[in-house]
């Protein structure tokens, strides 16, 4: 690297990871055509096209050399949660070669998309974060009314239709407006989608959310425009207090375009390194080619079985009724869309009253009860839900086909005075607490949540993204500095990844899992079952009966070859679903010859717990604005 970046970082959105252990077999010594390799573990290796375009800059506002110097050569996702347990998970199979194409757009261009903004911009006031800008001692200009809020799912589809890329690579469009005599001040917005159980539309109502960046609603492009806001997510409306987010650490961030200035809050020379940021740490490894938290495999259902979502809703207020705030349709809607190749079920119990042991748990959990109990082993009472319902799990959780993955939500409907020091937090996905194998998710709903917008289904959905495998798009892991890293302190600006289409963000502007999510899942899962199958191919294949399931390998052979023909083509979600029936066709072989499969493999763990593994859930961000 020409630059080091030294990054501390721990962030953990408290989800983590099943390590599949793999069994040995002997390779068999021929095959039939196909793309398995029995008892060869392959790494699917992938060209990947960048293409960076600039909007409203010339070529000489940019220093290129600075900002290449930040761009990756290649990417290798790996498990991040086991790591913080020193453990290395699955091997992912998969490595992404970058190739960039770099391109300023012509005067003609960018006129015609600036007369676009304009046309498409409707005139509002200031909001909260600008009037906050304003107010700054060292900001070099003030916004002026009117503000053009822009719908930005329009702008990206404008960009994507415009810009004419193959639908086989990834754009970045850098959008510069300030420089232009028709410049206004402007800001893009997402407003079409409410909370689906209070209706509080935090796009429309929420200055917070006014973004200056979007992307990966139907296409695979994000742009990021320095001309917009200034805006909270990523704190360029603030240029006089170096810590943001009172961790003691200095905040990098990226201010607005005229603040590049001599007498601005950032050098004019340092414009292209910045944009170099954002392309690695945000675009690249939180959106195109992120890593899992968990591994999506550890949560892969046997041959012909569901995935079901079983919610215990715990009534602890007696004023209110989770369950009415809780869309289980959605749930499974979302779900569906997400990994359409399972057969989806959401189920719910309504515990009303909640029960004198699931409240004496949640007392401890909230900092309410200093009352010993299995929280002691793990030495933090943020461990008690997780050790009451694991060892309670039957009470709570009714038998299901052994054959389904299923996924628990204890869901508590309870008061602020009941979460006692956990107010603010909505919830989050847990592991076991030993090798980071993924566990129960917990979320919490309370009148005074519901007074700002958060009802229990948004937030059933994105923890359960984070149970299958997504990290938020504001924390990730740098495959060639191998640094695991969240929006802090010298990364503050990735907190600008929040500001795409997922579920996953903070933002709330969205129910659903984006191209950017659904891109990274069929991958991780398209290699995990195509590695699978080359291992029990190999183990099939070194029976005495080999023969009498022939059938059930030539099927899964054309499975296998349809699974990577999609990858090739960049149908990732196909890819992911061929690959899941090549595998359970060779699975259904194994039952016949009573040969293991891989899912069934138990993940070698630490016989102690890890006291040093970070903990922590998903908060309220920006809860008063």
């Amino acid at each position: 690297m020409k630059r080091k970046f030294i990054v501390l970082l721990s962030i953990v959105i408290v989800l983590s990871l099943a390590l599949t252990g793999t069994a040995s077999a002997t390779k068999p010594e021929a095959k039939e055509a196909g793309p398995l390799t029995p008892g060869q573990a392959q790494v699917f290796a992938q060209n990947v096209r960048i293409n960076v375009v600039f909007i409203g800059y010339d070529a000489a506002d940019i220093n290129m050399a600075d900002y290449k110097s930040w761009l990756p050569a290649t990417y290798t996702p790996i498990v991040r949660y086991p790591a913080f347990y020193g453990i290395e998970g699955r091997d992912m199979g998969l490595k992404y070669n970058f190739n960039y194409k770099y391109i300023f757009k012509s005067a003609a261009f960018n006129n015609k998309f600036f007369t676009f903004l304009k046309f498409k911009g409707t005139d509002r006031g200031l909001n909260f974060y600008q009037q906050a800008y304003n107010d700054q001692v060292n900001n070099i200009m003030n916004v002026t009314a009117p503000v053009l809020w822009i719908d930005a799912p329009t702008v990206e589809n404008w960009l994507n239709k415009n810009l004419g890329f193959s639908a086989n690579s990834y754009t970045i469009v850098f959008i510069n407006w300030y420089d232009r005599p028709d410049f206004r001040f402007h800001v893009y917005t997402k407003t079409d989608e409410s909370d689906p159980d209070t209706g509080y539309n935090f796009g429309l109502a929420r200055g917070s959310r006014k973004m200056m960046a979007w992307g990966g609603s139907n296409s695979r492009l994000w742009f990021y425009d320095l001309s917009a806001g200034p805006e909270a997510w990523a704190g360029s409306y603030n240029v006089d207090d170096a810590d943001l987010d009172g961790d003691s650490v200095a905040d990098y961030r990226l201010p607005a375009i005229w603040e590049y200035d001599a007498a601005g809050y950032r050098d004019p020379a340092e414009l292209g390194g910045d944009l170099g940021l954002v392309t690695r740490f945000v675009a690249i490894d939180m959106l195109f080619t992120g890593s899992p938290l968990y591994d999506p495999m550890a949560t892969t259902p046997s041959v012909n079985g569901r995935k079901i979502t079983h919610v215990n809703m715990m009534e602890d207020d007696p004023a209110s009724n989770g369950t009415s705030w809780m869309n289980t349709a959605m749930v499974t809607e979302e779900f569906k869309a997400m990994q359409p190749y399972y057969v989806w079920s959401t189920q719910m119990t309504d515990v009303n009253p909640i029960d004198a042991g699931a409240k004496k748990a949640f007392r401890i959990f909230a900092g309410l009860s200093s009352a010993n109990d299995c929280w002691n082993a793990y030495g933090t009472p943020f461990a008690q839900l997780f050790c009451y319902f694991d060892t309670n799990y039957d009470k709570y959780i009714p038998p299901y086909r052994t054959r389904d993955y299923v996924f628990p939500i204890h869901a508590f409907n309870t008061t602020a005075a009941k979460l006692g020091g956990q107010y603010g937090l909505l919830g989050f996905a847990d592991d076991n607490w030993i090798d980071g194998t993924p566990s129960y998710v917990f979320e919490f709903g309370a009148a005074e949540y519901r007074a700002l917008g958060y009802g229990f289904t948004d937030t059933a959905i994105h923890e359960g993204g984070h149970h299958f495998g997504f990290s938020h798009p504001h924390d990730g892991y740098d495959a060639e500095y191998d640094i695991d890293f969240g929006a802090s302190g010298p990364l503050y600006f990735a907190q600008s990844g929040d500001e795409s289409h997922t579920v996953m963000s903070y933002m709330n502007l969205t129910s659903e899992f984006g191209r950017f999510n659904m891109d990274n899942l069929g991958r991780w899962e398209f290699a995990g079952y195509m590695n699978w199958s080359n291992e029990l191919y190999a183990a099939l294949a070194a029976h005495p009966n080999f023969a009498s399931v022939a059938g059930y390998v030539s099927s899964a052979d054309d499975y296998a070859t349809a699974a990577m023909a999609s990858y090739d083509g960049w149908f990732y979600t196909k890819a992911a679903g061929y690959a899941k029936m090549a595998y359970w066709q060779l699975s259904k072989a194994a039952a016949i010859l009573g040969v293991p499969t891989p899912d069934a493999a138990q993940p070698v763990a630490p016989s102690v717990v890890n006291p040093n593994v970070p903990r922590e859930g998903d908060p309220i961000r920006f809860p008063d604005n």
